[in-house]
């Protein structure tokens, strides 16, 4: 009998538990068995392991977070790596499955490097992988995102503000321009593109001036601004460009307004269907690699589609939002 770890590698998303469920039916029904590793590759260096079972993990499709628990921790120095060697060994197990970003995928080439098997499952809300079209946890994230904006717009409108609203996602920009184009924001700025700064401030008045007393402007953490607001503002590049952005245009158009960090909300609650139904395919294929002993691949989706990519370093590039949709979405400021 095979016997696979699983464990997330990384900031947790909604979809883990669905995509942890999955690989525990998935690989029984193959014959099998899993191991459950605890606050990933830190819980596995401390022995936090047990074998999961069906019952483990009835119940948990509908729950946020990741019942395993999760770490930042990214197995780099020979001395971790050998150590990790040697668990795999110790606990007979043939190869990992990690869930995760681009922190998960940092490890599994670093495993690689010592010869200890792994596939990869995409988990994030940035969703700015380059080899699926769609991460576990995106959608999820995408709805928080839009149903903040909804509720921030009455707000705005009442008091006739500029609403700044920061979001997650940096440096795709999935989060902050898909959310803004699906919550009605009157602006949007991302690190995958250079601000400019006229623009910004010629939209807002525009509103303005029509008669749209009140704005949202969508700020991804992160963001590099141009040195003109920098120093415009008098702030230090520490200080938050999502604040930076608020001071530059209350001083520049003598409006007020008020900023709001979404923060931890956006990868927190229970996984919306589409994100539930990711998590379950690409874990069924993850498990399916492993019976066929396929392992130094990550799992991914093209549209409907699953597909899997051979390991390579061309794992790590970041998948910025598409032009045509930021085009898209700059037709509705």
């Amino acid at each position: 009998m095979r016997r696979i770890g699983v464990l997330s590698v990384g900031n947790d998303c909604p979809g883990l538990n669905p995509a942890i469920r999955s690989i525990v039916v998935n690989a029984i029904e193959q014959e099998i068995e899993v191991m459950g590793i605890k606050d990933g590759f830190e819980g596995l260096l401390n022995d936090k392991v047990d074998i999961l079972v069906r019952n483990n993990v009835s119940g948990i499709l509908h729950q946020g977070g990741t019942i395993l628990g999760t770490s930042l921790f990214i197995p780099e120095k020979d001395e971790d790596l050998t150590a990790i060697k040697n668990k795999t060994i110790q606990y007979g197990i043939t190869g990992y499955i990690i869930l995760g970003g681009r922190n998960a995928v940092r490890a599994a080439l670093n495993l690689q490097r010592y010869g200890i098997p792994s596939i990869i499952v995409p988990a994030t809300i940035d969703n700015d992988l380059s080899f699926t079209d769609f991460s576990i946890g995106f959608i999820t994230a995408l709805e928080h995102v839009t149903q903040a904006l909804d509720i921030i717009h009455s707000t705005a409108e009442s008091h006739h503000r500029v609403m700044i609203v920061k979001t997650m996602g940096a440096p795709g920009g999935w989060l902050a321009t898909f959310g803004g184009l699906a919550g009605g924001a009157d602006f949007v700025i991302t690190s995958s593109d250079v601000l400019n700064p006229k623009e910004l401030l010629t939209t807002i008045q525009h509103r303005y001036e029509s008669g749209k007393r009140f704005s949202i402007v969508v700020v991804e953490d992160g963001v590099k601004l141009p040195e003109e607001i920098i120093d415009e503002c008098k702030c230090s590049h520490e200080t938050d460009p999502a604040e930076v952005v608020g001071i530059y245009i209350g001083k520049k158009l003598n409006l007020e307004w008020r900023y709001t960090n979404l923060g931890y909300i956006q990868r927190g609650g229970t996984p919306a269907a589409m994100d539930r139904i990711i998590a379950t395919q690409l874990s069924a294929r993850a498990v399916e690699l492993v019976k066929m002993g396929k392992f130094y691949h990550a799992v991914g989706v093209k549209g409907f589609i699953v597909t899997e990519v051979p390991y390579s370093e061309t794992l790590l590039n970041v998948r910025p939002v598409d032009y045509y949709i930021k085009q898209l979405a700059k037709l509705f400021y």
